[in-house]
């Protein structure tokens, strides 16, 4: 399983994203996810997404709940529609910062264990145990 990372966009000279996916086996069948904001106007449209047994799922606007004073302590996720109401459990954050002044990078790559619930939208909850994934916060100036 694997996640395709393809953006498009045009970007600030300073902009903060959040973004997190995973992919494992949910009650026998495959199951993915793929969340965040901070690309651009989500007014409209997100790229917020569940994908279970073949088929996607589209989710409104989620938010991630990251404590203040550690990127290793748990965070939370939840969506404006209530569909993907996570618990994340950090086990390492791949973090590098650069700074040469008018060009920077600050960045928090975590990954760790998911648990939670996910509705489809046909109304099915799946049960979410300790899904192996990622979750990131990046903010760059350039």
């Amino acid at each position: 399983m694997a996640t395709f990372d393809w953006g498009r966009g045009v970007w600030t000279y300073r902009n903060t994203w959040y973004w997190g996916s995973g992919n494992g086996w949910v009650q026998g069948k495959p199951f993915g996810f793929n969340i965040g904001y901070g690309f651009g106007n989500t007014t409209t449209a997100t790229e917020n997404m569940l994908f279970y047994d073949g088929k996607a799922h589209k989710l409104e606007h989620v938010k991630f709940h990251i404590p203040p004073d550690s990127f290793l302590q748990p965070w939370k996720f939840s969506s404006s529609d209530g569909r993907f109401e996570m618990d994340f459990v950090p086990i390492l954050d791949r973090a590098a910062l650069i700074n040469a002044i008018v060009v920077s990078t600050d960045q928090h790559q975590v990954f760790g264990y998911l648990s939670g619930t996910a509705i489809l939208d046909n109304g099915e909850r799946l049960q979410i145990e300790n899904l192996l994934c990622f979750a990131e916060k990046v903010s760059n100036k350039f």
